[in-house]
């Protein structure tokens, strides 16, 4: 995930062939410099973990989804998100909702700050809404884990255009 100049994603650090933790790497793209975030500690699991970066108002936001059997025990069927509310900080993660009960294999994006869209285990794209708990199933369907969703946000910086003082692009 690219925020605030850098490139984000879940890494593991790897001691003697065990994973010691798990961590957020970061790459600063105007210096070229490497450095980690700590992740929330409840979210280090033993059996492995799933975790996914993406935004919610503007902050650094952590999917915690640590089961991912198809099928689950109820008391493993939950989702936690987790909001870092000063960028690089760890003190303040937040844990913001804590999500049971709806058979997600796969939790893809928080859309619009409030609508959780995630792949169910049979395949299909459904939505959880954060703020009144309604689910709704969209009409997708895919093979299990295979749908993404990749957010973006206007820019009001133009691309150039075509002058006689820019290089060619040539088509392949």
């Amino acid at each position: 995930m690219f925020y605030r100049g850098i490139c984000h994603w879940v890494a593991s650090q790897d001691i003697d062939g065990n994973i010691d933790e798990y961590v957020i790497l970061c790459f600063e793209m105007s210096t070229e410099i490497f450095h980690s975030l700590k992740i929330p500690e409840p979210c280090h699991l033993i059996y492995g973990t799933g975790c996914k970066l993406m935004l919610l108002h503007d902050s650094l936001t952590l999917i915690y989804h640590p089961y991912s059997e198809p099928v689950i025990a109820d008391e493993k069927d939950f989702i936690d998100i987790w909001v870092m509310k000063d960028y690089n900080v760890y003190e303040s993660w937040i844990k913001k909702y804590t999500i049971r009960g709806l058979q997600i294999d796969f939790p893809l994006a928080i859309w619009k700050g409030y609508l959780l869209l995630y792949q169910s285990g049979s395949g299909c794209l459904m939505s959880y809404n954060l703020n009144s708990n309604v689910v709704k199933e969209l009409s997708f369907h895919g093979v299990p884990q295979s749908f993404r969703v990749i957010g973006y946000k206007d820019s009001l910086t133009t691309i150039p255009r075509e002058n006689e003082h820019t290089t060619q692009v040539h088509k392949f």
